[in-house]
């Protein structure tokens, strides 16, 4: 129950980022840096939100506050994906170079790869959240660096069976999974 609060308090608070807000037009006097509005974001990077250890996203932009991606990837044992949504608090907009957004993701977000004993790698699903930073550099700002955070809601079916894989006693040298992953992306935005 407290996974799927935490998933619909995300959704919510998403969902409040993509009304457009006045407030911005008064930081500009250029009115074409509120008006550009790219409709795609490609980017290749590491990390969960780029499918897995590392891979590519496609964002399809259709508000200024908010975007809808999919990315696939590659794990240590095999082909990973995502599909989710970025709120932004600032419009994605060219008088905008640093942007923060809240994310929301549903694919392959951990992974078991044992040395020696290859029938316990697996590649499990699950829901993600966190938080970003877009920075977009030069004067059209339409590509830059994605430096993210996130916080994977990991399966009972990965838990069960990394507690199998604790108890084995032919393995050793166990590397526990940090609570907390990073990524990062290099995007390219297209008009």
């Amino acid at each position: 129950m407290k996974k799927l609060t935490i998933i619909i308090l995300v959704f919510y608070t998403l969902s409040s980022f993509s009304q457009e807000a006045v407030q911005y037009q008064n930081l500009s006097k250029d009115k074409k840096d509120y008006d550009f509005h790219s409709m795609a974001d490609m980017g290749i990077g590491i990390g969960l939100n780029y499918g897995g250890l590392m891979g590519f996203q496609i964002q399809y932009i259709p508000l200024n506050h908010l975007a809808v991606f999919g990315s696939a990837g590659y794990y240590l044992v095999g082909f990973g994906w995502q599909v989710g949504v970025q709120g932004y608090l600032m419009p994605k907009v060219p008088s905008k170079g640093f942007r923060v957004y809240g994310t929301a993701m549903y694919g392959t977000n951990v992974a078991i790869a044992v040395e020696n004993a290859e029938h316990y790698n697996k590649i499990y699903l699950g829901p993600t959240i966190g938080a970003g930073l877009e920075m977009r550099f030069g004067k059209s700002k339409k590509n830059g660096l994605n430096i993210d955070l996130f916080y994977p809601i990991r399966s009972s079916e990965y838990e069960t069976d990394w507690t199998k894989i604790k108890n084995d006693p032919m393995l050793s040298d166990f590397i526990e999974p940090l609570p907390v992953t990073f990524s990062v992306g290099y995007h390219l935005e297209i008009r």
